[in-house]
């Protein structure tokens, strides 16, 4: 095995020192600073002038001292003895030494491999930095097999990122920023990514008069720090942003014509079929010239038009943008009260604010150059308005706010992450239609074909998406087994609690128990890694050294670029290994060491002279050494950064403001593509005998209702929504002691947060235990908290509580796990994402006292 036994301020464990590195205990990547006392680390800060969070700690990161001495780590390899699997079994285990755990698992590999390599499928979870993603990646493009993808992230989000903008995410201007409208978001309220810098950056926002408008069914932290918080019905959000878009265009006749002609397809001419009028002989896309009154292709000099009809070859064709507003009438504020519960007057209101405050046509100053300014931003992120069944155009809804009103890429307003990387580097690619595509196989324009599927994500089914793993394979491996020409055997979990993170552990465990042999590489013994045949320990974060740990593809914003290098701060007594030398021993006793040690340096992207050679290994130390030289140049390296741990340095107003200076690929308002598309995507699925819903494959932006709350029995009246706390973050910190405390003391955390209204009309009050229970017959028991802070038609479920495995000692039975509630089935998928909605209709009661009678009190709601 190849060895890595610390760095240098480990040499000296006894002394009082201060150690540089960086948290990740939520999936984040702050800087900090540890204080380490004879060799026991007690005390925790933010590390000062790291851009990432300027010094600043959450509670989470706080509180990860408990999980560096977490008692329940696993610290050596385990082998399962008991050969039956299901929920909850005793997986029985014993402890094996590296050696025996190793031989176990690669004389299946092998065997495996040698017939059909597809049969291995590797998944990787959150919370693992960039470059290990591409260690993983590495090995499975090593092996052949295709099968290896992410974890259940905020993809829909992401896929509509990609597709408008050509990058990960998008942030907000947020010290220039007037007028901020977050849908189903959190921004601000120390969750997600960022958190410390966007709480502090909201915070100073409100305080020099920025309005904020929170738009969500509960009345979250930041919704009690906003200017208004409107409820909305879970699952509307795209409909509420189509409806403003509709009094922006048509009532109000405010947008950004300039931006709209030359930074969108707005101007792109349609037939009456939704197709592009196009040059006969280049194939480009057409724009009527108002100067010349003739046709020319989108990229000659014109001036386009926005509005009118117009006959091109004995057709009638009319702008993109016309079409749109026409489109948009069916979003009438009146209609869409009866959808959202928004009123009609709010909705207007809103709108009007919204556009006014974008000051169309005014400029800023910065550093000495006159800029577009358009202080307004409409934002949303991860699960909210996203996770349901149309959740990748409720997010391009919102994005369109912005667009049309020119607050994309430019001072004041929402911005792409990324467009243009350190140096100006152009990170992403156009169309021959002038569009912009994002890099690499993230894309969703231009979209794949799609073909029957090949693998257990089904990937090649769903073309504008990035299908994950524990989604479809409930469908791949239970449902519909019959598409796959194979039958998966070996599942490797890199860190990777899909029992929680999934929907619908008891589909997801009849799909675990379908593979031969499961390997789970982790620091928790999960409720995923009960179901493994072998469990290799990982080091935990505080003795793990990596390099990058901000993603490059999404998490920087403000002024600056910045890496972030996390270092050990503790020994390392047991067992424990960092997962890239897990994979590169799995490559080496394999065979395949010169194959992987290639596919891991193209990876990386390493430049000469810092390339991986063939034929010998390398540390891990070694490799982020060769990283850091590659990325930063000769001048740093691993011990520069460990005196820091970090280096940054400024961006220059492009990469802040792309658009604002830069000629860029055009962004989507029109999406022409996805009319063929899905046609093409019926066909297929036809061929393979799934009733896929398509209707989301339009040109123009829709919203339908989710297949859960459409087809839900009546008495099933409430829905069900989950939601963040600022102290915990994914399934990562349920069972740390400190954060479990604050969530005891925390009035909603474990508790059903249900509306005052509602608990009155079902005979419920404060503190009573009640049954929450889904069409499905799945019923949970938890405790009420009335509240007026959630809409009446909404019951609230925090975090992702009900963990049940037995290494859970602090965690285990407290609270609800909302996924189990989740229904799965083809009639929940995002088609276009490739991801299931997060929407389920329930219906209460209250708990009958002959049912409590002998059981005694019961403080934590329980999944039952």
């Amino acid at each position: 095995m190849i060895e890595f036994r610390g760095e240098a301020p480990l040499s000296r464990p006894n002394e009082d020192v201060w150690i540089p590195s960086v948290c990740r205990i939520c999936s984040n990547c702050c800087g900090i600073k540890v204080h380490r006392k004879n060799g026991i680390v007690v005390k925790i800060e933010g590390l000062p002038d790291n851009p990432h969070n300027n010094g600043r700690m959450c509670g989470k990161g706080m509180a990860a001292i408990m999980s560096m001495y977490d008692p329940a780590r696993p610290k050596t390899p385990l082998i399962r003895t008991n050969p039956d699997k299901g929920l909850p079994i005793d997986p029985g285990w014993r402890e094996a030494t590296w050696d025996q755990a190793m031989e176990l698992v690669v004389s299946k590999l092998k065997k495996v491999i040698a017939e059909d390599p597809r049969k291995v499928v590797i998944l990787r979870g959150v919370g693992e930095p960039d470059w290990v993603g591409s260690c993983v990646a590495a090995f499975a493009k090593t092996i052949g097999t295709p099968n290896f993808a992410g974890g259940p992230f905020f993809a829909t989000h992401v896929d509509a990122c990609y597709l408008i903008n050509g990058t990960m995410h998008v942030e907000i201007d947020v010290p220039r920023c007037r007028y901020l409208l977050l849908f189903g978001s959190q921004r601000g309220g120390v969750v997600n990514h960022d958190a410390m810098r966007a709480a502090k950056d909201i915070a100073d926002a409100l305080g020099r008069g920025m309005k904020l408008v929170v738009i969500d069914p509960i009345c979250s932290p930041m919704a009690s720090k906003a200017d208004e918080w409107i409820p909305i019905r879970p699952g509307t959000d795209g409909a509420l942003a189509l409806s403003m878009l509709h009094v922006l265009l048509n009532e109000l006749a405010i947008f950004d014509r300039e931006f709209l002609r030359t930074q969108t397809n707005a101007a792109y001419l349609v037939n009456a079929g939704g197709r592009y009028a196009r040059d006969e002989q280049t194939g480009k896309p057409l724009i009527w010239d108002e100067n010349s009154k003739q046709p020319r292709a989108f990229d000659e000099p014109s001036s386009p038009a926005l509005e009118g009809k117009f006959e091109i070859g004995g057709r009638s064709c009319e702008p993109a943008f016309s079409r749109l507003k026409e489109h948009l009438k069916r979003y009438v504020p009146e209609d869409v009260t009866r959808i959202t519960t928004v009123p009609a007057e709010r909705i207007r209101r809103l709108a009007r604010e919204f556009g006014e405050a974008a000051s169309i046509g005014s400029t800023t100053m910065i550093e000495g150059r006159s800029l577009p300014f358009r202080p307004v931003a409409a934002f949303c992120d991860s699960r909210g308005l996203s996770s349901h069944q149309f959740g990748m155009w409720a997010s391009m809804n919102v994005h369109m706010l912005n667009i049309v009103l020119g607050a994309l890429d430019v001072p004041g307003g929402s911005l792409s992450t990324n467009i243009l990387g350190p140096g100006e580097r152009l990170r992403v690619e156009e169309s021959e239609e002038g569009l912009v595509v994002g890099p690499g196989d993230v894309r969703s324009y231009p979209p794949r074909r799609p073909e029957l599927p090949q693998t257990v994500n089904f990937r090649e089914l769903l073309p504008t998406g990035r299908a994950m793993g524990t989604i479809m394979m409930g469908l791949s491996l239970v449902q519909h087994p019959q598409l796959l020409p194979y039958q998966p055997e070996i599942l490797i979990l890199n860190n990777f609690n899909m029992m929680m993170s999934g929907v619908d552990p008891a589909m997801l465990a009849q799909a675990l128990k379908k593979f031969r042999f499961i390997v789970f590489l982790g620091d928790k013994l999960s409720e995923t890694a009960e179901f493994a045949d072998v469990v290799l320990p990982l080091r935990q974060h505080a003795q793990r050294l990596d390099f990058p740990m901000n993603s490059m593809r999404g998490w920087v914003n403000g002024d600056q670029w910045y890496y972030t290098l996390r270092q050990p701060v503790l020994e390392d007594e047991t067992a424990a290994k960092h997962p890239v030398e897990v994979y590169m021993e799995f490559a080496r006793r394999l065979g395949h060491m010169d194959e992987f040690v290639a596919a891991f340096s193209s990876g990386l992207g390493l430049k000469e002279p810092y390339r991986l050679e063939t034929g010998r290994s390398y540390s891990v130390e070694e490799i982020i050494d060769r990283e850091i030289k590659s990325t930063l140049g000769s001048e740093y390296g691993i011990e520069r950064l460990r005196k820091s741990g970090f280096v940054a340095f400024p961006r220059t107003l492009a990469e802040r403001f792309p658009r604002a200076v830069k000629k860029l690929p055009r962004t989507h308002l029109y999406f022409e593509f996805l009319i063929e598309t899905g046609q093409q995507l019926d066909r297929v699925a036809a061929e393979a005998g799934l009733a896929l819903d398509t209707r989301g494959f339009q040109a123009l932006p829709c919203w339908y209702p989710c297949a859960a709350q459409e087809h839900a029995p009546q008495e099933y009246d409430l829905i069900a929504v989950n939601y963040k706390l600022p102290f915990h973050s994914y399934n990562m910190t349920q069972d740390n002691p400190w954060l479990a405390e604050l969530a005891e003391r925390h009035p909603y955390a474990y508790n059903v947060l249900i509306n005052t209204k509602t608990a009155a009309k079902n005979a419920i009050e404060d503190g009573d235990s009640i049954w929450l229970e889904t069409a499905r017959g799945v019923r949970v028991r938890g405790i009420a908290k009335v509240s007026q802070c959630i809409h009446p038609e909404v019951i609230g479920i925090a975090s992702c509580f009900g963990q049940w495995g037995r290494a859970r000692s602090v965690g285990r039975h407290r609270g609800i796990h909302f996924n189990s509630l989740l229904p799965y089935g083809v009639s929940q998928i995002d088609t276009m994402a490739g991801l299931m909605d997060a929407c389920v209709k329930v219906r209460i009661e209250k708990e009958r006292p002959e049912a409590l009678a002998g059981r005694g009190a019961q403080r934590f709601g329980l999944g039952s």
